[in-house]
């Protein structure tokens, strides 16, 4: 006789959301979440809690997003690989020579590309909760076209194809946000206005795209740069007060912007890009058997990507702050979006750069005006081209040590006087702000080998981590726990 164990209660499982229908009426988040919220001010905390007698906007809880948004963020992870390869084989090629500045410029326009599609998606993730037939399949269509443009985007500026296809896809997809949205504002006619208002947007920069794939790379790269900035820079212009208090509903407040939500988002996709650098020195083994100069370089690289990730996630090391994304005012919100813009593209390029000074890190990195000329064409094309990494790695550090101090003091620290051994973040941020012209310096001493630069980038920013763990312990600790 088989007895069964008797069952614990206490760890039965409910689904979190409705589900009675295939088609639902859109919704926004904000309309149809628990009504208490907790609102945070430049001044001290405040709370605000409205109640909503309607019984059916408790019943009706977010879908749980993480597992699902992980799934989605798998996509871009092959997107970021293939741009960063991309930039690599443009700047570092060893058969037609180097062409750094091409290959940056081309960067920048495919990286932003690809952030503008990645933030349209979340943005409708997170807004739309919806959660019916037409949510899921626009999700799909949305993964679709984002597998097509990756595939494509490194074609964009090939001089032997000149594919335009990855705009025809990013154009395809801007339309499929705008026609979901006029879709979803037929029913929520509160956001009619703003849907206009982008509407409006797609169409100035619209003739900037078709005229792009008429033209040459240098006028389809600056056409495209353009479209991309200004619409941009346009979206940040309609979430401003300027905007909203003059022409948006007035129940259109941004209320379903969740914070706490999207600061993981961000924080996630700069993992995807550190993640990214750290693949590459494990995929296909490029560090050849056993302990070579090769695994001493990719352990430098290691514990620098390893001191980023420490920056990044530690902040100014306040014990108590205000993020500057939950900040009442808006254009902290703006800065905190544009610096880590600047941050990812920084990093990204840092990781494909020291990949390529790690496989040469055997070759002479020595480059002279005595020697420069000299040899056979390939060796001076070796030469030219490791020291166009290092500068690369040099610039590309430096702008992501700055980036990351500008997002820690966007912050509001909240600490008060003698809480930390170094209550004053300046000075607990000095030393990583100092390294910024020490890297931009660092490459003018051409004799310096492969091993010894890698050195100083890994060493300096770990001595200044350490520095940021001392500074922020609390007063009265120490070292050793007693």
């Amino acid at each position: 006789m088989v007895l069964r164990r008797e069952t614990h209660l206490q760890h039965f499982e409910t689904t979190p959301y409705a589900h009675r229908y295939l088609l639902k009426k859109p919704r926004t988040h904000d309309r149809q979440r628990p009504a208490v919220r907790a609102v945070i001010l430049d001044g001290p905390e405040e709370e605000e809690t409205a109640k909503i007698d309607n019984p059916w906007v408790e019943k009706r809880m977010r879908l749980p997003l993480g597992r699902f948004e992980l799934f989605v963020d798998l996509i871009w992870v092959g997107i970021i690989g293939n741009v960063a390869e991309n930039f690599s084989e443009e700047a570092f090629n060893l058969e037609t020579g180097v062409h750094a500045s091409s290959a940056v410029w081309h960067f920048i326009i495919l990286f932003l590309m690809a952030w503008r599609f990645w933030k349209y998606l979340q943005d409708f993730i997170a807004k739309y909760d919806t959660d019916d037939l037409v949510e899921r399949a626009f999700v799909v269509w949305a993964l679709i076209l984002a597998m097509l443009w990756g595939n494509n985007a490194t074609f964009l500026f090939k001089p032997d194809s000149q594919s335009n296809f990855a705009i025809g896809i990013y154009l395809v997809w801007r339309g499929s946000v705008l026609l979901c949205e006029a879709y979803y504002a037929f029913f929520i006619h509160q956001i009619r206005d703003r849907i206009i208002l982008q509407k409006l947007v797609i169409i100035s920069v619209l003739p900037l795209w078709i005229v792009a794939e008429f033209y040459g790379i240098e006028v389809k790269s600056g056409l495209g740069f353009a479209a991309v900035v200004v619409e941009a820079m346009a979206q940040t212009l309609i979430d401003s007060p300027f905007v909203v208090d003059r022409f948006l509903h007035a129940d259109d407040r941004d209320d379903s912007f969740n914070a706490d939500h999207w600061i993981e988002r961000i924080s996630g996709f700069y993992i995807i890009i550190l993640g990214e650098g750290v693949l590459s020195l494990i995929r296909g083994s490029p560090l050849e058997e056993g302990i070579t100069l090769h695994a001493d370089g990719s352990v430098l690289a290691l514990i620098a990507y390893y001191v980023l990730c420490g920056f990044y996630f530690n902040g100014d090391q306040s014990k108590r702050r205000i993020h500057a994304a939950k900040r009442a005012t808006w254009w902290r919100k703006s800065l905190w979006l544009f610096f880590h813009n600047i941050l990812f593209g920084s990093t990204l390029i840092l990781g494909v750069s020291v990949v390529f000074m790690i496989q040469h890190i055997e070759d002479s990195a020595v480059e002279s005006s005595e020697t420069e000329g000299q040899g056979e064409e390939s060796t001076v094309r070796q030469a030219t081209a490791i020291y166009a990494a290092k500068w690369m790695v040099s610039v590309s550090l430096s702008l992501a040590l700055m980036n990351q101090t500008l997002i820690a003091l966007l912050n509001r620290s909240m600490d008060p006087p003698g809480t930390l051994k170094t209550n004053n973040r300046l000075l607990r941020l000095l030393p990583r702000a100092l390294l910024v012209p020490i890297f931009l310096c660092l490459p003018i001493p051409k004799p310096m080998g492969i091993l010894s630069f890698l050195g100083a980038v890994s060493g300096l920013p770990l001595g200044c981590l350490q520095w940021e763990w001392w500074s922020s312990l609390e007063r009265g600790g120490d070292i050793i726990e007693r």
